[in-house]
């Protein structure tokens, strides 16, 4: 393969050194040649497996896209003022202090795939050959394209969707007017080239028209470590909640359900519930980001950060959902080591691995369970929200036939989903999407009084535009809140 100039990936070494992936078959590329490189299928499956190893980062699911999403919320927090990740907590950050962390993985793992999916077009395939992947799968080439290319505008669509979720003001809010992150779907060889920002309805409207295209090509087939079909619609179901469009919710979380129930994907039972975390690839996880012993983040891990005690239960949670349940399974997800440390147990060790090392889960089947329910609740389709919440209801030890109509409401939904996915990083977003008050009753001294009970009006619930982004191109304009203060 000839020699060409390489794009290198604008993220700290720690994102991007990578060792050997065995769980993949193939060495992850994170820098690839920009222009005629990609020639062979197997190219475009390294440069996939670079893009997944990316994710692994601390700066994104390894950790801070987990830690963001429960500190700045009402049920987990910061143990001490000196604890990983306090500014999240706190909501310290301002125009000159902004974390660039989100905004390089963005770019960085951006940059690759958009050259994949370019490069990929120009393939000429055979497309009834057959051909032997690195997993030893006897699949036609079109086959392999179709999945390779369907993971490529899963994964794109995710980043961007994680950004506007970061950068952005709720679609719901203002219909998506506010200001979210420039779209990055283009190879661009021009250095000086210097996107502006694009509206938050522009950026959905990107992300729902890769997640379309995804779901249309990838396999109904499990995927140990990277995004199947399954993954792509619980995601898409995801965006549609965001937007507030709850018929396209329910009807791509229900189609989810069907097929991957049909593919061997099933709810964990109580008996199962809190020992199966120590299992990677169990009957639940859709999707999870792979750590091995030798590429994890380590003590920068969000295993390592929850075992030791950076991030806790809010004595709230604790009291009520924790403490005060013994009969729901998920109260066993909280060490009782110490009751003023109660951590997550959700990032166990794996087999051979340490905690630190830890799989993260991103999308299960759980979730697509309640964004059904959660669609269907918003519609006033008390049938279904019975029928998609009742399995993760069981979970409390409790029927619920034994709830009346009246009593099936969106607030039912959301503490269902509180409950589920506290440590996984969706709670402030859950709030803030549907415009609900974020109340923090035990905080450190170090949290403002303004960031003790909010909703969507607060300013910082968005991100500002790190200080760099700012000073190096002048089409990007901060958030006008930030300005001010």
């Amino acid at each position: 393969m000839k020699k060409i100039r390489y794009i290198i990936i604008g993220v700290c070494a720690a994102l991007l050194s990578s060792c050997g992936n065995d769980w993949l078959d193939l060495k992850p590329s994170t820098a690839i040649e920009t222009d005629g490189s990609l020639t062979e299928l197997r190219d475009f499956e390294f440069v996939l497996n670079g893009a997944y190893s990316s994710m692994q980062s601390s700066n994104y699911y390894g950790a801070n896209m987990m830690c963001y999403g429960d500190l700045t919320g009402d049920d987990m927090k910061s143990y001490k003022s000196t604890s990983t990740n306090v500014n999240y907590y706190t909501f310290k950050f301002n125009k000159t202090n902004g974390p660039s962390d989100f905004w390089g993985v963005y770019y960085g793992i951006g940059k690759n795939i958009n050259i994949l999916l370019r490069d990929i077009e120009k393939i000429e395939l055979v497309p009834d050959r057959i051909i032997t992947t690195p997993k030893m799968e006897s699949l036609t080439e079109q086959v392999y394209y179709n999945d390779l290319k369907g993971e490529a505008l899963a994964i794109r669509a995710l980043l961007l969707f994680d950004m506007t979720r970061l950068y952005g003001y709720p679609y719901t809010k203002d219909n998506g007017a506010s200001l979210a992150v420039p779209i990055i779907d283009q190879v661009v060889n021009d250095k000086n080239v210097k996107p502006s920002r694009n509206t938050t309805a522009q950026c959905y409207k990107a992300v729902v028209d890769d997640l379309t295209q995804a779901i249309s090509l990838l396999r109904n087939v499990k995927k140990e470590g990277k995004i199947n079909k399954w993954a792509a619609m619980t995601l898409l179901s995801r965006v549609y909640l965001y937007m507030g469009k709850d018929k396209e919710a329910l009807e791509t979380a229900t189609e989810a359900i069907k097929g991957a129930e049909s593919t061997g994907y099933k709810l964990w039972t109580n008996d199962e519930y809190a020992k199966i975390w120590a299992t990677p690839f169990n009957s639940e996880l859709l999707f999870e980001i792979v750590n091995l012993t030798t590429d994890s983040p380590g003590k920068s891990s969000i295993g390592y950060l929850c075992t030791k005690y950076n991030m806790i239960a809010t004595n709230k949670f604790w009291k009520k959902y924790l403490k005060n349940m013994p009969n729901d399974v998920r109260s066993q997800m909280v060490s009782t080591a110490s009751q003023s440390k109660p951590f997550c147990l959700k990032y166990p060790a794996q087999g051979d691995k340490s905690y630190e090392d830890a799989n993260i889960p991103v999308f299960r089947l759980s979730e697509l369970y309640l964004n059904a329910a959660e669609a269907a609740v918003k519609r006033g389709d008390i049938s279904n929200t019975r029928k998609y919440l009742a399995p993760i209801y069981a979970r409390t030890g409790k029927s619920l036939d034994d709830v009346a109509d009246k009593d099936i409401t969106l607030d039912l939904v959301l503490e269902q989903r509180r409950i589920e996915f506290w440590g996984e990083g969706q709670r402030f977003f859950d709030l803030i999407r549907n415009n609900k008050r974020v109340v923090r009753t035990d905080c450190l001294s170090e949290v403002p009084e303004e960031a003790r009970s909010f909703d969507w009006n607060y300013y910082k619930i968005v991100l500002p535009v790190p200080k760099h982004e700012m000073e190096y191109n002048e089409n990007m304009v901060q958030n006008p809140e930030y300005e001010l203060h």
